[in-house]
């Protein structure tokens, strides 16, 4: 079965990805990867936005957060099942770093959600402030820190990024054409 080697690639990723840890950088991730600690970056941006996007653009960053993380958590995870790492059957011991919520982790909602907030930023503010790609790498660290605590496996955050990327990049195309 195709599936099976790519299994084998993703958890021997995850593996490499999870045991590179020490003391300092678990108490980093578990700040990065909890959500509460950026809610006050988030009311700063979504006050930015709205001044600079007016009510559509926050809508349209709403909707496209709301989106990714509802298609993620409601309808992708329970349809596809797979056990987070934290949570999978036979596996070796893996290091743990923060929450652990949820039994499934495919795809990943920090990423979706993430990414997703990172292109809309990008593809609708680059022109006026050339420092928005800063969210990628944002972005791309939220969505590691899940894996560096065990709640991912490397394609749950791959294919979480995508996703939010697709889903921001029509938000911020749709808002462009109202423009």
């Amino acid at each position: 079965m195709m599936l099976t080697p790519i299994k084998a690639l993703d958890q021997a990723l995850f593996f490499i990805l999870n045991n590179v840890s020490h003391p300092s950088m678990d108490l980093l991730f578990k700040w990065i990867t909890c959500t509460t600690f950026w809610i006050p970056l988030y009311l700063f941006l979504f006050f930015f936005i709205k001044t600079n996007l007016g009510w559509r653009g926050l809508l349209s960053l709403s909707l496209a957060i709301l989106i990714a993380d509802q298609s993620t958590s409601s309808l992708l995870k329970p349809f596809f099942a797979r056990y987070r790492p934290c949570y999978a059957p036979n596996l070796p011991p893996i290091h743990l770093v923060g929450a652990h919520i949820g039994l499934y982790g495919f795809p990943s909602s920090h990423a979706s959600n993430t990414f997703a907030f990172a292109i809309f930023f990008w593809k609708s503010l680059r022109k006026r402030y050339k420092y928005t790609y800063l969210f990628f790498p944002w972005a791309t660290l939220i969505s590691y820190g899940r894996i560096y605590g065990g709640m991912h496996y490397p394609l749950d955050v791959i294919c979480g990024a995508l996703l939010g990327i697709a889903i921001g990049l029509l938000s911020a195309t749709i808002l462009s054409g109202d423009r």
